[in-house]
């Protein structure tokens, strides 16, 4: 085999095997694995004779810690969300919190202050927290995605696949006891599911050291009206109950 095709095949395997550390299982189309290929001829630099993963993140070092995760998130170019972002919204909170609240992405409030849930779905979600004597500051709060998508719709398959890795770094990072899956793509993409979210909610459900509970996302319930809001209103404090007993074990 021509040595030149080698070296390129040892280059792709060293970055999959990156990707995977990284939490990656999908990898989406985009200009990602070009601009590393194009990286390495256009600097003459060969990742030849590499033979572990330690070896290429001691060159490309996977984050230590939010602040690093943070900085390559704002860096981000691999899918076509950037383009239009006003700000990325990595999520806030404190790093060793005992619970972290997942989204679905952000919406316009969110993509101009670069805060998460700070629009009228934030508000009920604070209300929601302190309902069950859970305050706001104690918990981390993040999304899914990263970059509020066009018009508040829902993300893609390309977008969730091409995000989802920094969200999983961001939960190693924390390493909580405890989630809550705040809506369908929460959900979803956490417990890799594709059932409704009416048969998912209700339970935790065990993702690594965590547990997860998924729940109706506030902005579902504010779009919901008359009697069909009070029903999933209800559904969601029954939800938050069970979250609450939980949580008071991590005090």
């Amino acid at each position: 085999m021509n040595k030149e095709i080698v070296h390129i095949m040892n280059d792709i395997s060293s970055w999959l095997r990156y990707q995977k550390q990284l939490g990656v299982e999908i990898i989406p189309k985009g200009p990602e694995l070009s601009a590393f290929l194009d990286h390495r001829v256009k600097n003459k630099m060969s990742l030849q004779g590499l033979t572990s993963t330690q070896e290429y993140r001691d060159e490309i070092p996977a984050p230590t810690d939010l602040d690093g995760l943070r900085k390559m998130v704002e860096n981000c170019n691999r899918c076509e969300l950037h383009k239009k972002r006003q700000n990325i919204v990595f999520g806030e909170g404190p790093e060793n919190a005992k619970l972290v609240l997942v989204g679905e992405a952000p919406g316009r409030e969110e993509d101009m202050q670069g805060l998460p849930f700070v629009g009228p779905s934030g508000e009920l979600l604070t209300d929601m927290l302190n309902a069950v004597n859970i305050s706001r500051k104690d918990v981390f709060i993040t999304s899914v995605i990263k970059c509020r998508p066009p018009h508040n719709r829902t993300p893609g398959h390309e977008e969730i696949a091409a995000c989802s890795s920094f969200l999983r770094h961001q939960l190693r990072l924390i390493d909580p006891p405890l989630i809550l899956a705040l809506g369908l793509v929460a959900a979803q993409t956490l417990l890799k599911e594709k059932a409704p979210l009416k048969s998912l909610r209700g339970r935790f459900h065990q993702l690594g050291n965590a547990r997860v509970m998924p729940i109706y996302h506030p902005a579902y319930l504010l779009r919901s009206q008359g009697s069909r809001q009070l029903d999933l209103k209800r559904v969601a404090w029954q939800d938050l109950q069970i979250l609450e007993k939980e949580y008071a074990k991590y005090r």
